[in-house]
């Protein structure tokens, strides 16, 4: 008989006692439940978490299946030839057969010394600075006047942007025989009045002044279209309720439509800057870069001094500068106007 003492005797079964490793694992969160304490408390978790939580959700199957892809067509189309560029600028080189003749440096040395390449610059910032002067505050005016959705409105947007639609070699020829001092429309237009018309493309500084004009009016319209969508995205109940306020159509504009659609002008001003760089082609059928190379931008230098005169090597570096000056704006605009929040 076993005696009440005995340890193995069978008893009545106590709770375990528990540890102080399984009160810890018990209080512990889920793994979804830290997730969101993590948000909450507006930590910005690890790089290692960050690739753990990619790695296992749908956008890692999605970038699987359609980066590769991208990633081939980017650098055949982009990267490569970027490449092969600064390759070919260390050349002597008129585009025929395998470069050999190696000149280093001389080839940017050329392009740094020409008086007509930094007038071209010149011209790609008077393009900038009349685009963002006065180009888009022009398409924004007129975006806030006809942004409402009644038919004249629509009827009016379709007009003005009209001259969008238009390629710019027809833009550009259009507009050289408007210019045309014998037998264009300011041709005409001056004979009305008496007065001998003057030849505005041949003349320096009036060729300037006319492309930047063409310009103007050639892409204002894609502005307006981008203002117009800004503009229909500010709620109405927030205009009723200033409005309800004492608040003038003016004053609301101004403290209310303009600041909430500034994410919409910082982009089109970054639209105006990279197509003012990238100006060719209404430059090409309006002035050629005449008169006397007054007129050329960047893109165009590159192509007369460079593709036509068979010096591929010397156009080449033109590119890459051209380039590493577009790189250096862009990169100036993004963290002057396109940084964060939290970063101000």
């Amino acid at each position: 008989m076993a005696l009440p003492t005995d340890p193995r005797s069978p008893g009545p079964k106590r709770p375990p006692v528990p540890t102080l490793t399984s009160n810890v694992q018990q209080g512990l969160p889920s793994l979804a439940e830290a997730r969101e304490l993590e948000v909450m408390l507006g930590a910005r978790p690890s790089l290692w978490r960050r690739l753990q939580d990619f790695s296992g959700s749908s956008q890692m199957r999605a970038c699987l299946l359609f980066l590769p892809p991208a990633l081939l067509i980017f650098t055949l189309f982009v990267t490569w030839p970027v490449v092969e560029a600064a390759y070919y600028s260390f050349f002597n080189w008129n585009g025929y057969g395998a470069p050999s003749k190696w000149i280093g440096l001389e080839n940017f040395l050329r392009v740094l010394n020409d008086p007509i390449f930094y007038h071209s610059l010149f011209n790609n910032l008077l393009i900038v600075l009349v685009s963002a002067f006065i180009q888009v505050p022009i398409a924004l005016a007129l975006a806030l006047l006809i942004s409402d959705k009644s038919r004249s409105s629509v009827i009016f947007r379709a007009i003005f942007f009209l001259p969008y639609i238009l390629g710019e070699i027809v833009a550009g020829l259009i507009w050289r025989y408007i210019y045309d001092g014998n037998y264009g429309v300011v041709a005409v237009i001056c004979r009305w009045f008496g007065q001998q018309a003057p030849e505005v493309l041949a003349t320096e500084g009036w060729a300037t002044a006319a492309l930047l004009l063409v310009i103007v009016w050639k892409y204002f319209g894609f502005h307006m279209a981008l203002f117009v969508a800004g503009r229909q995205g500010v709620g109405y109940d927030v205009l009723e309720a200033a409005k309800i306020d004492g608040a003038t159509r003016w004053q609301s504009t101004l403290n209310i439509v303009l600041p909430l659609m500034r994410p919409v002008i910082v982009l089109s001003l970054f639209f105006s800057i990279l197509g003012s760089l990238q100006a060719f082609a209404i430059i090409v059928a309006l002035t050629d870069g005449g008169p006397s190379n007054s007129t050329h931008s960047a893109v165009s230098y590159l192509y007369n001094f460079g593709i036509k005169r068979m010096r591929v090597g010397f156009g080449s570096a033109i590119g890459v500068t051209l380039f590493i000056v577009c790189v250096l704006v862009m990169v100036f605009y993004k963290r002057l106007f396109m940084r964060p929040k939290e970063g101000r």
